[in-house]
């Protein structure tokens, strides 16, 4: 009994000791994880738990203001509330709830809400807001605030919205602006919900319009309601800018333009400020700031008349015989000739087994440059044309800056074609004919131009040869400090001032001599001058008396171009009507009544 005992006790003391090591070691590791939870990893936790009732939001900034040289508003910002959703706050059944709930109140779409919430996860994290109703009427807004707990996770945002006061009106300049997209989230310092400029100035000066995102940091409950504001940084607002145009000009150009597809831009050729720039038909860019319908969007891009398009910069024409400017300047510069200068009009050209035809049936007869450029003879520049070849023209309509964007503060310009015998032999595998001179002497056949490069072409040759840029931008202000635009050109073309003198005074012969072409942009009290134009949209037609038989849509397009005063221009404007006609019937008295419109308003002011 004895030895059995001290047996027994001998192993109830090793288990004993077995057992205090085992909670020994037990209470280490619990002492090593708290160390680890408190001291290691405690700022980690600290901070997650104020998270849990501590969220921080961004304030969108202001976007900048837009204004015409007189300070007078094209696009500014009206307050507009917004409902947001922060996704980290929904589970699956108060998701259901939201996404039900927004559907039947608001009409907000199911689909498009998990689209959202999808793309903000992918890009920004669960705990950023994301939009899902954007400029909420009175009443929506009523009822999101009364009913608050039908919106799990919902917030309401007071934001400025993106309003252009005048409509449609300069549309084509101004842009419209529209909401990020997957893409620039991912890759871009933008946030969902952040509206972007999609076209025009809008585009072009996005990072001095954007502003500076502010946040705020707030207390809130556990389904996301903002309860107590802890700390904040207020947001930069975007810079205002201020453009060249004159928006009583623009209205006028416009209200010419109505009922008509074409375009208009009118520039000061000393320094290249564009005054006004309209393509018609327009489109109101109101229509895209709260989200364009896809009906709306359907209407405007399948429109055959293409609203969207900015003829002035992107519409290429031939430029028909306004193109006999640079022509005429090319045989002056090149010694191929004199102004003085003859060649005979009988009414046709015979080259290579047919006629080049003159606009004028009987012919012009005998004629020298000057009188050629006042009534546009054709044969005399099929004439001058086929002495000069087409390289030498390529060379001086270069200089002009034809052939190649003109720089303009807008995007998607488009440059062009002022074709050569190189430019034909790459791009066709093919050599150069002397029959396509002839056709490139009065402004057809491969030539491709916009209107806002015949207007400073005419701009560069009337302003003594200086060259200059057309840009809109007249500055930027920031923090109440002017930034004026500092791109001027200044720098001489190669031209001799008695052949640009030359040209200068055929040009106003166009207008005010008693044959000339122009003669109804003439202007009593102003002395205007200008070239007139018709660009073939179809093959020369055999009897050009029968034009009005043609389908609309093949009629030729209707050029002017015109300066004024002569002396000491101010204003050029380059006028297209498209399938118009003739250039002057259809082109100049736009463009006189763009001119006397100037003139009033500079009077007036």
């Amino acid at each position: 009994m004895g030895i059995d005992s001290g047996k027994e006790l001998t192993r109830l003391k090793k288990r004993s000791l077995y057992l205090r090591r085992v909670l020994l070691f037990l209470l280490v590791i619990l002492l090593a994880k708290a160390f680890y939870l408190q001291v290691v990893k405690g700022q980690y936790y600290e901070n997650k738990a104020k998270n849990n009732i501590l969220r921080k939001y961004q304030v969108k900034a202001p976007r900048g203001r837009i204004f015409d040289r007189k300070g007078r508003p094209l696009a500014i910002n009206r307050p507009s509330f917004n409902l947001y959703v922060v996704p980290g706050y929904l589970g699956r059944g108060k998701k259901r709830l939201l996404l039900d709930h927004l559907a039947r109140y608001l009409g907000v779409e199911e689909g498009e809400v998990e689209r959202r919430l999808s793309r903000s996860r992918s890009s920004r994290g669960r705990w950023t807001p994301v939009l899902v109703k954007r400029d909420l009427s009175q009443e929506e807004l009523a009822l999101v605030e009364e009913k608050e707990w039908l919106f799990p996770g919902a917030m309401v945002r007071a934001e400025g919205k993106r309003y252009y006061p005048n409509g449609g009106l300069a549309s084509h300049v101004l842009g419209y602006v529209g909401e990020v997209n997957e893409k620039e989230l991912r890759y871009e310092d933008y946030y969902p919900g952040d509206m972007v400029g999609r076209s025009g100035v809008e585009k072009e000066y996005e990072e001095v319009l954007r502003g500076i995102p502010g946040w705020e940091m707030w207390e809130v409950d556990a389904v996301g309601r903002k309860r107590k504001l802890v700390v904040s940084s207020s947001p930069v607002p975007g810079e205002d800018v201020y453009l060249t145009l004159d928006l009583d000009l623009q209205r006028k150009v416009e209200e010419l333009l109505k009922d008509k597809q074409g375009c208009i831009v009118a520039m000061d050729p000393r320094d290249g400020e564009v005054l006004a720039l309209a393509s018609a038909p327009g489109f109101d860019p109101n229509l895209f700031v709260k989200g364009i319908s896809a009906k709306d969007w359907k209407l405007l891009s399948q429109d055959k008349t293409h609203p969207l398009q900015n003829r002035c910069i992107q519409g290429l024409y031939p430029a028909g015989s306004v193109f006999k400017i640079v022509v005429a300047l090319a045989g002056l510069e090149s010694r191929k000739i004199t102004p003085k200068q003859h060649y005979f009009c009988n009414g046709g050209y015979p080259f290579g087994g047919r006629v080049y035809r003159c606009w004028k049936k009987g012919g012009h007869g005998d004629l020298d440059l000057r009188r050629a450029i006042v009534e546009s003879c054709d044969v005399y520049f099929y004439n001058l044309g086929h002495e000069l070849g087409v390289d030498t023209i390529h060379k001086y309509g270069a200089i002009l800056g034809l052939g190649r964007k003109t720089g303009i503060d807008l995007p998607h310009e488009k440059g062009g074609l002022l074709p050569s015998s190189q430019w034909k032999r790459r791009a066709l595998g093919q050599i150069w004919f002397p029959g396509e001179t002839l056709s490139l002497s009065i402004g057809q056949g491969y030539l491709q131009v916009t209107p806002l490069q015949l207007d400073l072409m005419l701009s560069q040759v009337v302003n003594g040869g200086i060259k200059i840029k057309p840009h809109l931008l007249l500055k930027v202000v920031k923090g109440g400090k002017v930034q004026p635009w500092g791109g001027r050109e200044g720098e001489r073309l190669p031209f001799k001032r008695w052949d640009l003198a030359f040209i200068k005074d055929a040009l106003r012969g166009v207008v005010e001599d008693p044959h000339g072409t122009g003669s109804a942009a003439r202007i009593p009290g102003i002395e205007v001058g200008g070239k007139t134009g018709t660009a073939q949209v179809v093959a020369m037609k055999e009897d050009p008396d029968k034009e009005e038989e043609l389908p609309p849509h093949w009629r030729e397009h209707a050029w002017f171009v015109a300066f004024a005063p002569v002396r000491n221009p101010r204003i050029a404007v380059a006028v297209l009507v498209e399938h118009g006609g003739h250039g002057g019937s259809a082109a100049a008295p736009l463009a006189r009544e763009v001119i006397k419109a100037y003139f009033q308003e500079d009077k007036g002011g």
